[in-house]
């Protein structure tokens, strides 16, 4: 699909999207990208516009019956030759089924192009075969041809260019029969039976035409182990037996990879055909532990992580066999989710580690998209439904008006009383986990009380909630957060400017110093983190570390500092060092670690402010300055 398609969807499917997404997911500059909606904006004229507005473009439809037309011939250039991509796969198609050297101003002639523009084409099929090992041989006026293994051909067709090679492709009832009846047979769902068409449809046309498999590589043998292989066998002896031709072994092998590389069914009876590959279950613990000891992030057994060893069977398969997976927005991902990427990053280095194989970024993609769900999944079930006392001094009507602010803020699961301040004796408010009151007249309890107006601003109250939430552990669930939770757990006193011409090691202990000095840690929390580090580098990247262990002994509340290394912009060098320790897990709830590393992540991710922060000298100016910037930044 051309670039212009790829952001017409993105809009389409994400509402706006900042440049800097468009050129992550594009792997283009900003120039390309205003030139691509520039173009666009051509195409769309009159029915549709997209245009940059607040640092983020959007797409406005004019004329949604225009629009529906354009876009359909955008979005699905099967048959157009004014789309690139087209170009070279109908080139593609060609040279697989030509029994002669084509010549390239045949190819310019066919698709009504200067003969300029088919040598470039050419070109792109030359990039995009060579990893595939097919090399496109000839000089253009003696005739071009394909020095192909006809496996790599298949996996070249089948990764870059099915739309195009196959498109209409004639497949009638008769030869579609023996893959429809294996499909029921194994209780097949549509989305993997329609992949596994595109792979049935390849295989018999190369077949019936002379370039059917003979041989695969070696490591492909392993797939007759799997399950898959006795799917492809079953459809390669029926198709046999129907048409009355013979099929190499290899074609069943060939049929088996799309079901050996499938995305994890959800039905558990389909899933029960395929089961772990004896190496996975140790390959997550790995995983797990490795998380934990870097991160500090516990992840218990829960039924998605017996869901995720399944999809890390496929995955592998996936890897080991080359099988084309569905793209993932990486790029939106590692936005979106700061704190589950890293824990994907983590992961694949061990995989890369111990099975040899390299994780691409759509496979990456899929990783995280797992463990942000173990985030979500692991702070709703450790969400209590705390109760919240209301106070007013007066009427239900403003009290149930408060309550109605409150619940845009709060979690779903909050529970409410309303009271009157006649209600209000200290003994029930101590009953509560958070009192909020509207009333100027002192309250007296031994729970959390906020006091606010009538009218009041969510952002500073999110801030409060936040403050209760960290420095007492009331774990308050929240629907939005704070501009900066970094901001929240600093103090005055756990601010430090530390040396640039030291080493990292002097400066955290320079910070640990403070902390003794406080009264807040002791002598046993330096050998606890000296030994975390020992074992795992606690830097995120080369501008920010984040240095964090548990406190030990009895520590009910978080100890946090913050300490900047001025350095000038483009200087090489670390920039701030940020400094937690956490109670013992029984008496503390990680998703507040999670929180924190957050915002840390998306910090690291932003160089130029990084380099702004590090050069303030005062608690005030850290504090302003990280709270003058959005927590969360807009997704793209």
């Amino acid at each position: 699909m051309n670039r212009r398609a790829e952001i017409l969807l993105h809009l389409e499917r994400r509402l706006s999207a900042p440049p800097e997404i468009l050129m992550r997911r594009l792997d283009v500059g900003a120039r390309t990208i205003a030139n691509d909606v520039q173009d666009l904006n051509t195409v769309l004229a009159g029915a549709a516009s997209v245009r940059l507005d607040k640092g983020r473009y959007r797409l406005w439809v004019i004329d949604r019956e225009r629009y529906a037309q354009l876009r359909g011939e955008l979005v699905d250039p099967a048959h157009s030759f004014n789309d690139p991509m087209t170009r070279v796969g109908y080139a593609l198609s060609r040279l697989i089924r030509a029994d002669v050297p084509v010549l390239t101003e045949d190819l310019a002639r066919e698709m009504s192009i200067g003969r300029s523009t088919a040598i470039v084409d050419l070109a792109r099929l030359r990039e995009q075969a060579a990893p595939y090992g097919i090399r496109v041989l000839g000089r253009p006026h003696a005739g071009l041809e394909l020095d192909a293994d006809e496996f790599a051909v298949r996996l070249l067709v089948l990764g870059e260019h099915y739309e195009t090679v196959y498109a209409g492709y004639p497949l009638d009832d008769e030869l579609a029969r023996p893959l429809d009846d294996a499909v029921a047979e194994f209780q097949l769902g549509v989305r993997i039976a329609e992949e596994i068409r595109r792979w049935y449809t390849v295989m018999l046309d190369r077949a019936l035409t002379g370039h059917g498999l003979e041989h695969l590589p070696e490591a492909y043998h392993r797939v007759t182990e799997l399950p898959a292989y006795d799917f492809g066998r079953r459809v390669t002896d029926a198709v046999q037996a129907s048409i009355q031709i013979d099929l190499h072994p290899a074609e069943a092998v060939f049929l088996a990879l799309p079901l050996a590389g499938m995305h994890t069914p959800r039905d558990e009876s389909r899933l029960a055909r395929f089961p772990v590959a004896d190496e996975i279950p140790g390959l997550v613990q790995r995983i797990l532990d490795q998380i934990s000891v870097e991160m500090g992030i516990r992840i218990p057994p829960t039924a998605l992580l017996k869901e995720f060893v399944h999809h890390l069977t496929f995955m592998v398969n996936r890897l080991r066999f080359r099988v084309p997976s569905a793209e993932v927005a990486a790029a939106d991902l590692r936005t979106a989710y700061p704190v589950a990427f890293r824990m994907a990053s983590i992961a694949s280095t061990i995989i890369e580690r111990d099975l040899e194989l390299t994780i691409t970024d759509d496979e990456l993609g899929f990783i995280a998209s797992y463990f942000q769900v173990f985030l979500e999944e692991r702070k709703t079930s450790s969400t209590p439904a705390y109760r919240v006392a209301v106070v007013t001094p007066v009427g239900r009507v403003s009290a149930r008006l408060l309550q109605l602010q409150l619940a845009k803020i709060l979690a779903e699961t909050t529970q409410y009383t309303l009271l009157s301040l006649d209600e209000a004796f200290p003994e029930t408010l101590n009953t509560f986990d958070l009192v909020v009151s509207t009333t100027a007249q002192p309250l007296h309890t031994s729970s959390a009380l906020i006091q606010l107006a009538e009218v009041f601003d969510p952002d500073e109250l999110l801030g409060h909630i936040n403050r209760l939430r960290f420095d007492q552990q009331a774990a308050i669930p929240l629907g939005a957060s704070s501009r900066s939770l970094l901001a929240t757990l600093l103090g005055r006193d756990r601010f430090v400017v530390l040396d640039p011409a030291a080493s990292y090691r002097q400066n955290l202990d320079a910070m640990i110093d403070r902390l003794v000095e406080l009264d807040l840690v002791d002598e046993e929390f330096r050998t606890a983190l000296h030994e975390r580090e020992s074992r795992a580098s606690m830097a995120l990247d080369p501008y920010i570390a984040f240095p964090h262990a548990t406190l030990p002994g009895h520590a009910e509340r978080i100890v946090f500092a913050l300490g900047a290394i001025p350095r000038d912009a483009g200087e090489p060098g670390l920039r701030m060092i940020v400094l937690m320790g956490v109670p013992e897990k029984a008496d503390y709830d990680d998703t507040v670690l999670v929180d924190v590393y957050d915002e840390i992540i998306r910090l690291a991710a932003d160089h130029p402010h990084l380099d702004q922060l590090c050069r303030l000298n005062s608690y005030e100016q850290v504090f302003l300055h990280l709270t003058s910037k959005p927590d969360n930044p807009q997704k793209g």
